[in-house]
């Protein structure tokens, strides 16, 4: 049988986490930037704690008037390395039953409405 290969650019998967406690939230300063972050607990495979510095790269909105099956369920725009994106995750379960987060980002172009705000409903 022959092994697929995916394109994996821009396109993720996020599952729930139950084992993570956010110990602090806040934000910190980086070349006059002003950056949202949280610490974050938990373990490694081995069971042992490990703390992990978080950066946030967008605020995120839940999609309730989904205008199709394929719109994102969350969605927003993102900032990351100084270049913009469009957010978007779909609830998924797997084959075992699991439910997941399929996620996936679009470079944002000239034609995305640059002023969205926060109050706006997800644009995609």
């Amino acid at each position: 049988m022959e092994d697929k290969q995916y394109d994996k650019e821009l396109k993720g998967f996020l599952w729930h986490e139950t084992g993570s406690t956010v110990l602090r939230k806040g934000t910190l300063q980086i070349k006059g930037e002003e950056l949202y972050s949280a610490i974050i607990k938990s373990q490694n495979n081995k069971g042992e704690d490990k703390y992990e510095l978080m950066i946030s790269v967008g605020l995120l909105h839940l999609n309730e008037d989904k205008k199709s099956e394929r719109s994102p369920d969350i969605g927003g725009p993102i900032t990351w390395n100084n270049n913009q994106y469009k957010f978007g995750g779909w609830k998924k379960m797997s084959e075992k039953g699991n439910e997941y987060t399929s996620v996936s980002l679009r470079v944002k172009d000239d034609e995305d409405n640059p002023s969205f705000n926060a109050e706006e409903k997800v644009p995609f």
